[in-house]
């Protein structure tokens, strides 16, 4: 299986691999002296020599072992798995993690093509004419303006008093991934990057000034461009230019070269391979002094009425870097000859951020291939607080991924930083500096004064460490195999990454507040708003959010040679995703400062305006703080995003700013009961109200004087546990969870009949007697029902009881003897027992199963603040699809968990939108017919708990783990199809898998797969609005063979919903039950079981199970089994049938069956529509 998904991930691993610039090794990366043909030839006889020399090695090693030789094999093989379950984790993550790197692989005959390409390049380059001591003006007219424009950077020189040229380059080499041979391949290509250094001698120790080295710079790759493309063309080298700017970086053009197919069998076409060629014109290094280009100084000058200028941080570390390509290259070769795993942990590194949407280009978060390269090169010589080594040089590449990784997680490069030293002469141990950080993201090269991470802002950090924490918990687990969600699958889209979703269209007006000052310190707009939008979304949210990305949503990098720069680069379009901590993310108050810290509370009052406040609080402060109301579904830290963006940024930024989050906490039916006005989608006062009113039926329970006296009242419903789709409304008897299931249990007797039916004669002895007892001494009112959910046991009977409050509970009785009987009647039931098995599962789901599944929700569900919303709308949008009768809620429940107990590669869902359509992608995914679903339902407790606390938890054991997986193999080994059991969903507290699942059926686990996968395929390819919600929640009628719809009754007042529309006068609650409680009862229900025991041999009936929902209107709808088609006659088919046009064959009497369904239906059916 897992070999499986290795294959299927060589076709969605890799986005497009981003070039790693600043970077790697002259050691066979030079392009200056090219390997001639022969040397070739050469190198390819000693690699064939060496080949046959393995071969007899392998057919050696082949032949058959003496006995000897094979006990010392067999010890080897011991050693050699116990080493590398200590290297690689275990020793399926090493196979996995071998297979992926192997599947990623660059084809060698796409790198003998391109390397071919390089040097015929190579040869291009060095043919390109010398020029220098040109004058701007004679510069601009050396290139021909119908060919190319010289791409200077804004703003363009005028008058310059220094001169431009172009003198060969004094060094080509490949840099980037490639030229350090850790590329990998890729659907959509890779860069290969090309460094061309610039001679000293055209550039001065001032040009670091005023971009004056950039412009030198622009002219010598325009220079370049133009001959090259007349020499391309002479050499047979056919390839499409265009200017490109490398990782978002504006002031850093490239020349891109893309292979152009042709006929012509001369020319040199490498368009197979995907390789694009990126042509960088470097500065020679060390041309500059690099302490006059720190971050915190000043490079471009310009008129302002300020005293001192602001930093250049941008321009500066652009400049550096420019100069350090062949530099880093040299030092990252160093340190992968050094370690042997460098490579391969370098390519889980680069698979593991562009899972993650990260890349080394500023609006990918600016931590790319190269970024974290260069991590694993410092900590490789040091990084803790003393210089001691974080990785050690003989660890294999998963421990220096995990290594890796753990430092992202736990050391904070904000507050503090990371020394290190790239001199490749004197090393000099790596050193973390804590509480000394710059407040910008940091790992400092104290050899070039350069920022590795300049590229990164305080928000793609917060988001890139909040994905290292989560990867690192997956790493630590130790019952899962977390491979895939490592490796193999995407964060995207955005609604599954973020709880928060948000698209701003920026004002017009917006541009105008872009100055000098700003635009030296920042460079672009773009640079300037992201800054600007997260200073204040950090200010107004605080606690709130974990992290805030602002990512633009459209770059447009790539521009013609006859533009100076592109027409527009970045969309006005940007996307503001949030995490949530969802432990403050709902406080209605913003507390401030005390009323005695005068210099803080005025800093409080002018962030927040008018809505600042002072109150007093119950523990006797006195604080400034704002009240927030909850309106219109949205949830509070939207509101505040609305206020401060509105405040700070633009006046009517609510019309520029969309989100679908309060669209889906709108489709959660609204519960008309006074005590829900004014809460959010999260608050639980009506199950609370709920659980209250069961808690004074247990007091009078308790008290009652019987024969025996009451052990336990256990709650097992959908209502007491928080999961129901309508929340509890007093005296809603039309609400699908209006009776709540109870397990009464009296105390220990020996006098409890031995046999089933006996015991529940006597069972029902004692509920008469309780129910007589509550009529007479109580208020509450009492009657008895017979219970047939358990076939062929037809003495069952329920106490239902009537609270005052409005609420209605139905007693069902267990004994200590019930679970020895029915395993008893098992054992016993001979060439029954399947049958027999059968009925003592649905004893188990009513009686046992239900109360372990009640207790364990009901902790999840406080624990997890927004399960209970994001269950009650998944069971909506199944009853809108009409299938939630065909499942437990207890399935359903269990299912809409996952995103909740195990979201990787996901993070826990802190909103209705992300957790439901969470919920929806798994389904979507999920392939039951080869993977149960295995789930931890346990709190997760937090990674600095101590051993102790950790084992006294219920999590699931390896052993547990082992016990459900071996439950899935067993019941696959025997049903390979799948075409008895569907979803197993394994629990500690049902380890079986198929206590919930037993009844679902093939057609409907495909249709529910079916149905998600639409559902998420819309979601992905068009924006959330009211339209595509609406499709997501409408049925496909058509999908079936006939639907009957049936006669609008008015039950939404009964069912404790708020009507839309209508008067109000009208949408008030009951005060009191009718005097037939079934009167206001929705027949749906009744109908599709009587029209199951008529026609479940021939037909799936499916229906809604909450008509208030729409607006009192129900279908029912009918699908044909596969089995009435034509077939011989035969006296016990079991079905309507009619003669056929075939002879001697019936096929279905579909005209009977419909008659007879109207005679059954009667007046409750409308009409009857069949599929056109």
């Amino acid at each position: 299986m897992a070999k499986r998904k290795l294959e299927k991930s060589a076709a969605n691993v890799a986005t497009e691999a981003e070039p790693l610039t600043n970077h790697e090794a002259s050691n066979g990366s030079s392009l200056d002296h090219p390997v001639s043909e022969d040397e070739r030839d050469e190198e390819s006889g000693a690699d064939s020599e060496e080949e046959e020399d393995e071969e007899e090695q392998e057919h050696k090693s082949s032949e058959p072992p003496s006995k000897k030789h094979k006990s010392q094999l067999t010890a080897q093989d011991v050693q050699t798995a116990r080493e590398t379950a200590e290297l690689f984790k275990s020793n399926i993550f090493k196979l996995q993690i071998d297979e992926l790197v192997s599947e990623v692989k660059i084809k060698d005959s796409h790198v003998a093509r391109i390397e071919k390409a390089l040097h015929r390049l190579h040869h291009c380059i060095s043919q390109v004419p010398a020029t220098e001591q040109l004058t701007l003006e004679e510069a601009e007219k050396k290139i021909n303006s119908k060919k190319l424009v010289i791409p200077f950077p804004d703003p363009k020189p005028t008058k310059v008093n220094y001169k431009f040229g172009y003198l060969p380059p004094e060094h080509v080499a490949l840099v980037g991934s490639f030229g350090l041979k850790t590329g990998i391949a890729s659907q959509h290509g890779q860069g290969i990057d090309i460094s061309l250094v610039m001679p000293k001698s055209l550039l001065s120790p001032k040009d670091y000034l005023n971009y004056r080295a950039l412009y030198k710079r622009s002219f010598y790759m325009a220079y370049l461009a133009e001959h090259l493309l007349s020499l391309t063309k002479k050499e047979n080298l056919p390839v499409k230019m265009s200017y490109y700017f490398l990782n978002d970086d504006v002031l850093c053009p490239v020349i891109k070269l893309e292979s152009i197919k042709t006929d012509n069998e001369e020319d040199l076409c490498f368009h197979k391979t995907k390789f694009t060629i990126n042509l960088i014109v470097s500065l020679p290094f060390g041309v500059f002094d690099t302490k006059k280009l720190l971050p915190d100084k000043n490079c471009i000058r310009v008129q302002s009425d300020i005293e001192e200028l602001p930093p250049t941080p941008y321009y500066n570390s652009s400049v550096v870097s420019m100069t350090t390509h062949d530099y880093y290259l040299k030092y990252l070769y160093r340190n992968k000859k050094s370690a042997e795993a460098f490579k391969d942990a370098c390519t889980l590194g680069r698979l593991w951020l562009q899972q993650r949407g990260f890349g080394s280009s500023l609006n990918t978060g600016g931590f790319g291939h190269f970024e974290f390269a260069i991590l694993l090169s410092a900590l490789l010589n040091g990084g803790g607080n003393s210089g001691n080594k974080i990785l050690l040089h003989g660890f294999s590449s998963y421990q220096l991924f995990k290594g890796a990784i753990k430092y992202l997680a736990t050391m904070d490069l904000l507050t503090g930083y990371l020394s290190f030293s790239s001199d490749l002469d004197q090393s000099s141990a790596s050193k973390y500096v804590p509480e000394a950080g710059f407040n910008t993201p940091t790992i400092f090269d104290k050899n070039i004064k350069l920022n590795i991470l300049w590229k990164m802002t305080k928000s793609s950090y917060q988001a890139l460490r909040s994905h290292a924490i989560h990867s690192f918990d997956l790493l630590n687990d130790v019952v899962y195999d977390r491979f895939d969600a490592m490796f193999l699958r995407r964060t995207g889209p955005d609604v599954l990454k973020y709880d928060l979703t948000f698209r701003l269209t920026i004002p017009e007006e917006l541009h105008d507040s872009f100055g000098a000052l700003e635009k030296i310190t920042f460079v672009t707009f773009d640079n300037y708003i992201k800054h600007k939008i997260y200073i204040i979304l950090k200010n107004a949210l605080g606690e709130r959010a974990t992290s805030i990305e602002i990512i633009n949503d459209k770059v447009n990098n790539l521009f013609s040679l006859l533009k100076r720069k592109p027409s527009t680069q970045h969309s006005d379009t940007y996307l503001i995703g949030i995490e949530l901590n969802p432990d403050e993310c709902d406080k209605i108050v913003t507390k401030g400062p005390n009323d005695t810290d005068e210099e803080a509370a005025a800093k409080f009052r002018s962030f927040w305006g008018s809505k600042a406040s002072l109150r007093r609080f119950k523990d006797g402060t006195i604080q400034h703080c704002v009240v927030w109301s909850i309106e219109n579904n949205e949830p509070v830290a939207s509101t505040i995003i609305h206020y401060a963006l509105g405040l700070h940024l633009h006046p009517t930024i609510t019309q520029h700013l969309t989100s679908s989050v309060s669209k889906f906490n709108a489709k959660l039916p609204v519960p008309s009961a006074a005590s829900s006005s004014g809460q959010g989608v999260t608050g639980a006062a009506n199950f609370t109200l709920l659980k209250e009113s069961f808690e004074e039926l247990c007091k009078v329970m308790y008290n009652l004087e019987l024969p025996l006296s009451v052990k336990s009242i256990l709650p097992a419903s959908p209502s007491l546990r928080n999961t129901s789709m309508l929340q509890p409304v007093p005296f809603a008897v039309s609400n699908p969870d209006f009776w709540n299931d109870l397990v009464l249990q009296f105390e220990s007797s020996s006098r409890w009949p031995d046999e089933i039916k006996a015991l529940e004669k006597t069972k029902t002895a004692f509920l008469l007697k309780v129910s007589e007892t509550l009529n007479k001494e109580s208020t509450y009112k009492c009657f008895l029902t017979k219970d047939d959910s358990i076939p062929y046991m037809e003495d069952i009977t329920l106490m239902n009881v009537l609270t005052p409050g409005g609420y209605g509970f139905r007693f069902r009785v267990l004994s200590e003897r019930d679970e020895i009987l029915y395993l008893r009647a098992v054992s016993n039931a001979g060439a029954q027992k399947a049958m027999v098995q059968k009925v003592y599962l649905k004893f188990n789901q009513k009686y046992l199963g239900s109360v372990k599944h009640s207790r364990t929700i009901s902790i999840l569900a406080t624990h997890h603040t927004y399960y209970s919303p994001v269950v009650r709308l998944f069971k909506q949008w199944l009853d809108s699809q009409v299938l939630l009768n065909h499942f437990n809620d207890e399935l359903v429940e269990l299912l809409a968990m996952k995103p909740f107990v195990d979201p990787a590669p996901h993070t826990v869902p802190n909103s209705v939108e992300k957790g439901f359509l969470q919920v929806l992608d798994f389904i979507a995914t999920w392939n039951w017919k080869d993977d149960g679903l295995i789930l931890d339902l346990a709190k997760r407790t937090d990674s600095a708990a101590d051993e102790l606390e950790n084992k006294l938890s219920d999590k699931l054991t390896v052993r547990a783990y082992q016990v459900i997986q071996s439950n899935f193999e067993t019941i696959r080994k025997n049903d390979p199809s799948a075409m008895k059991t569907q979803f197993f969903v394994g629990t500690r507290d049902d380890p079986s898998g198929i206590l919930w699942s037993s009844d679902v059926t093939l057609p409907i686990a495909s249709r529910l797969t079916a149905l998600a996968r639409a559902a998420m395929r819309m979601v992905k390819e068009q924006n959330i609005d009211d339209q595509t919600l609406k499709l997501i929640f409408t049925p496909a009628l058509n999908d079936f063979d006939f639907h009957i719809q049936l006669r609008k009754s008015d039950i939404a007042r009964s069912s404790g919903v708020v009507k839309t529309g209508g008067y109000k006068n009208l949408s008030g609650n009951y005060t009191s039950f009718p005097d037939d409680i079934t009167s206001r009862y929705d027949l749906t229900a009744m109908l599709v079981e009587e029209l199951n025991k008529a026609f479940g041999n021939m037909i799936i009936f499916s229906a809604r199970r909450c008509a208030a929902l729409y607006d009192g209107e129900n279908i029912v709808c009918g699908v044909y089994l596969p089995n009435t088609g034509n077939k011989k006659f035969r006296v016990s088919l079991a079905m309507d049938v009619k003669p056929s046009n075939e002879k001697d064959e019936v096929s279905l009497n579909k005209e009977s069956i419909t008659d007879q369904i109207k005679l059954l239906g009667g007046d409750l059916i409308k009409a009857i529509r069949f599929r056109k």
